[in-house]
């Protein structure tokens, strides 16, 4: 059984998907969509969220959408540096 989903993206995005498609790397847009959830899914999974790391990841989000955050390259630009434990 399958589900009929639309979806709105990117012009360049989809140009770049048609290239991958054009190029054999998948049969259609379909497959290269269905691909790339089963990849996000597998990256994932594993992870278990608390109830903290979510309210962390909306505030993230809501402050991305407002263009609150900067990238590590701006940060760098301010003396500042991302430390990944």
């Amino acid at each position: 059984m399958t589900t009929r989903v639309n979806v709105n993206i990117p012009e360049a995005l989809f140009n770049k998907s048609q290239q991958l498609i054009e190029k054999g790397f998948f049969s259609n847009f379909s497959e290269l969509i269905r691909e790339g959830i089963r990849e996000r899914i597998k990256q994932y999974e594993p992870i278990e969220m608390t109830k903290d790391d979510r309210k962390l990841m909306a505030l993230i989000k809501k402050a991305d959408k407002k263009g609150l955050l900067i990238s590590q390259e701006e940060m760098e630009k301010h003396g500042l540096k991302l430390k990944v434990h």
